[in-house]
């Protein structure tokens, strides 16, 4: 149980910090999460006979004077930058590589405690998804843990659930790590998983999660061993037509241009390009993005209240960081995908790559789940690699 609510603080605490930020006006979402991951981190240590070994020390050493180069250039080339903001991403960044290097190292011992735990939380965040769209469909009242305030967005989101997370898209992504944790660690035992999963993501109506899920369906149709290979494909075209099925409405608004969410990922695109022909290779400085972009009203105040918003960007993290950071806005995006490339797994990968080119930034619980799970498997290669190939007596 303490892993289990150790990793929901760490990977799906989302709604729950974004509702104490608005309850506290203490803003900072890694200052609610740091001392967690700390003091789960320490207990592993002390009781779990866990280490952290001098290539992890190592590694976060290059990372943070990586992040003082940065830090300045900014400062000698554009002058002012949130150093707030900067901090916080540049420590969001960190944890991330070192709970990838940690559970490696440590595979072995963390994999039995996160497969309890990733299952519990699967089942309880699917489950509160669920249950917040059926009040929602009973009542019009929606039971969601932080709901967007429609004051200083549009509130297009508001229309469908968020469950336990801060918006339908961060559940979806939190849905898809939770379904992959369990898959890599428990694979012979997914049908309840699988069909909560799919429920959970239709109650939510995110489409990162539609794609996602996709992806999880035809890499275990395709991988399977029971049936020939026709019939395998036409249980994954069965799958495909109900997941049509169930989201023909929002791919309906897409297609026809009515939905606001694609809408303003389309052109907040538009804008970051713009911002990046003309401050590349400097960048506008980390926090002076708005200083730089022109959001045509037009289009804009039926999207988002830009006003409000202030530290708005796009919605593709990795443009964000160009336009920012210049060129080492690529070096900290080649940095950061490496973190989850494993030759044993690439579902993790293609989560990731999914994130990145569906949100704008890198405040996402998720992406510490995923650095556990990729961690897991790099961890697990390198056992089965000295251990070598069992030879038949």
């Amino acid at each position: 149980m303490l892993h289990a609510l150790a990793w929901f603080w760490i990977g799906y605490s989302d709604g729950l910090v974004y509702l104490l930020i608005s309850l506290t006006e203490i803003t900072g979402y890694i200052v609610y999460i740091a001392p967690v991951i700390a003091a789960y981190v320490l207990y592993l240590v002390v009781f779990r006979k866990t280490y952290i070994s001098f290539s992890i020390f190592l590694k976060q050493l290059l990372f943070f004077g990586f992040s003082a180069i940065l830090l300045f250039f900014q400062f000698f080339t554009v002058g002012e930058i949130y150093i707030a903001g900067y901090s916080q991403i540049m420590v969001m960044i960190a944890l991330i590589l070192f709970i990838a290097d940690f559970f490696k190292t440590n595979e072995a011992v963390l994999r039995p405690k996160f497969d309890q735990a990733i299952l519990t939380i699967h089942y309880v965040i699917c489950v509160y998804a669920l249950a917040a769209w059926f009040v929602r469909w009973a009542t019009t009242v929606d039971i969601s843990l932080f709901i967007s305030d429609i004051d200083s967005l549009t509130g297009f989101a508001a229309n469908r659930t968020s469950g336990l997370h801060r918006e339908p898209s961060w559940a979806g992504y939190a849905l898809a790590s939770s379904y992959l944790g369990v898959l890599i660690t428990r694979p012979h035992r997914m049908l309840v998983p699988q069909i909560l999963y799919l429920l959970a993501i239709a109650a939510t109506g995110a489409g990162v999660g539609l794609v996602l899920a996709s992806f999880f369906i035809a890499h275990q149709v395709l991988i399977s061993k029971r049936g020939n290979l026709l019939t395998r494909l036409g249980f994954l075209g069965g799958l495909a037509l109900l997941l049509l099925f169930v989201f023909s409405g929002r791919i309906s608004d897409v297609l026809n241009q009515r939905d606001p969410s694609s809408e303003m990922r389309l052109e907040s695109t538009i804008v970051a390009a713009e911002v990046i022909t003309e401050t590349f290779p400097v960048g506008t400085g980390f926090g002076n993005y708005q200083d730089y972009a022109v959001f045509d009203p037009n289009i804009w105040n039926r999207l988002i209240d830009i006003s409000e918003a202030t530290y708005y960007k796009s919605d593709i993290l990795i443009l964000n960081f160009i336009a920012e950071l210049g060129f080492f806005g690529i070096l900290l995006s080649l940095i950061f995908v490496s973190n989850f490339t494993s030759r044993s797994n690439l579902l993790v990968f293609l989560v990731v790559i999914v994130m990145l080119l569906t949100s704008g930034t890198v405040i996402q619980p998720t992406y510490f789940v995923l650095a556990a799970i990729i961690g897991l498997e790099r961890g697990r290669a390198a056992r089965q690699a000295m251990i070598g190939p069992r030879t038949p007596r």
